[in-house]
């Protein structure tokens, strides 16, 4: 009898255990059955986020506006302090998240690369000086994969360090050369762009090849004059000049409207293909586009300035991609240094810089051999959402969720907070939260192509502090119609 109790006794229990199992599925959108054990391992898992609550009230008057109608939306905030989410709809799904990538980028160049690591470019030179001031050797320019080079990121006067390069290179006794100028610029290969960014961004300001060596951001200015309604726009000159630079000429002069006009070119190849439309009888109109070879034309501009500064050069102008020469025993004669990478991430973050973001990029994945998603997977966060086609976001192939991007900047923080823009403020949010009472109380970085909008970054407000992340992809009406919700979205919940 008392076997038949203690029987009846475990059953019930069971029973009971599994109607209140049934009975918190009902309450929760996602949950496993777990043993004990395997529950305390979660729990000690999950120390900083649990990432299990329910969208609020105003994520759900967000999500139901006609806005969003056909909109796909991943939204997640964590309250910093205490881990607890915020608010939570579909934080787990993995979209188009445009540039918000880049803080996927610049956290992990923080923490590979260092933020006081600077990135160096070098002139070397082989062979001897005589004593009448001719060198018997070469000059070589060592690109380390700085995209600052005369960047106007960071300085007022361009081609400063050309300046400086002279006053080292007559330091040196060089009068003359009896030798060649080799660009060293194969540190990331030749491939310059990622294999899945579209046509329509090869050629632009925006979409500007990765290489060992770049120069002045790798872009140059055209300059055009235009006629009467149906003819073409005169090419009247490119600045900086680029020898041997062509252009075939596809664009059309109209009689009203706005300038509509696009360049088109692959990397290393000197063509461009002009295209689109300009009013009638406007001169000085200016567009510009990528510098098709950045080591070869810098290797060029550099012997203009030797022959300005009556230095003597009959040699060639080449780079490691068409000459396999290296220095042999080189000595030093200029070395230029780029900003610490804590300020590239913040200068890139603030103006939202694919160039910039692509060479950090290049340098983790390739100088360092280390995999961005290997990377975060190894500290313990969840990286199946994450799709890496660029390191700038650039590529429609790359997938993020709103909830990797927050984890990732939980763990950089320390690192990563104070270099992101100011919502109100700066660069590409200094309309973001403008008058609404987050004004200078967000830092964040936004995303934005066709058909994406995405946010992600930090609030401080009232002695809180939350990280959170959206990204939508796709929505009815106009972009500022979307933004005006988002803006009123983040009021509410923060």
């Amino acid at each position: 009898m008392k076997k038949k109790y203690i029987y009846l006794t475990l059953i019930t229990a069971f029973l009971t255990s599994c109607t209140n199992s049934n009975k918190i599925d009902n309450n929760i959108e996602t949950q496993n059955t777990l043993m004990p054990e395997k529950i305390i391992q979660e729990q000690v898992l999950q120390t900083k986020v649990e990432p299990r609550a329910k969208k609020s009230k105003a994520m759900d008057k967000f999500i139901n506006s006609k806005t969003l109608e056909h909109g796909n939306v991943s939204f997640f905030a964590v309250d910093l302090q205490n881990g607890k989410v915020v608010d939570n709809y579909r934080g787990e799904t993995a979209l188009v998240p445009a540039s918000v990538l880049k803080v996927v980028t610049s956290a992990t160049a923080l923490e590979v690369l260092g933020p006081n690591t600077v990135l160096e470019t070098k002139v070397l030179y082989d062979g001897k000086i005589s004593k009448d001031g001719v060198l018997n050797g070469n000059i070589y320019i060592q690109g380390g994969g700085d995209p600052t080079l005369g960047s106007d990121g960071i300085s007022i006067d361009r081609e400063e360090f050309l300046k400086k390069w002279m006053i080292e290179v007559k330091r040196a006794g060089i009068k003359s050369i009896n030798g060649n100028i080799i660009v060293l610029d194969d540190l990331f290969g030749y491939e310059g762009i990622p294999g899945k960014w579209l046509w329509e961004d090869l050629g632009t300001n925006y979409g500007q090849g990765t290489y060992g060596i770049s120069v002045f951001d790798n872009i140059y200015t055209l300059y055009l004059n235009t006629d009467i309604s149906g003819s073409k726009p005169k090419i009247i000159k490119t600045k900086p000049e680029i020898a041997g630079l062509t252009f075939d000429n596809q664009g059309l002069v109209t009689s009203g409207g706005k300038k509509n006009l696009y360049v088109r070119g692959v990397p290393l190849e000197n063509k461009r293909r002009i295209y689109g439309v300009v009013p009638q009888n406007k001169n000085g109109l200016t567009i510009q586009s990528d510098i098709p070879d950045p080591g070869l034309f810098l290797g060029q501009y550099f012997s203009y300035y030797l022959k300005r500064e009556n230095i003597k050069f009959n040699g060639n102008i080449t780079t490691a991609r068409l000459n396999s020469q290296r220095p042999k025993n080189p000595k030093i004669i200029a070395v230029t240094q780029s900003p610490p990478i804590s300020e590239i991430v913040k200068i890139l973050l603030t103006r939202s810089d694919n160039h910039y973001t692509e060479h950090l990029y290049q340098l983790i994945e390739k100088t360092k051999g280390i995999s961005i998603q290997k990377y975060w997977e190894d500290k313990g966060v969840d990286i199946h959402s994450l799709t890496l086609r660029d390191g700038s976001g650039l590529s429609r192939g790359n997938t993020v969720s709103a909830k990797l991007l927050v984890d990732i900047l939980i763990e950089s923080q320390s690192n990563l907070e104070n270099l992101l823009p100011v919502a109100g403020k700066d660069g590409t949010v200094a309309l973001f939260l403008k008058n609404s009472p987050l004004e200078g109380n967000v830092k964040v970085k936004s995303g934005s192509m066709s058909g994406i909008q995405s946010y992600a970054g930090y609030v401080n407000k009232n002695g809180k502090k939350y990280a959170f992340a959206i990204i939508i992809n796709h929505w009815n009406g106009d972009r500022k119609e979307l933004r005006n919700k988002i803006e009123t979205l983040l009021n509410d919940i923060f």
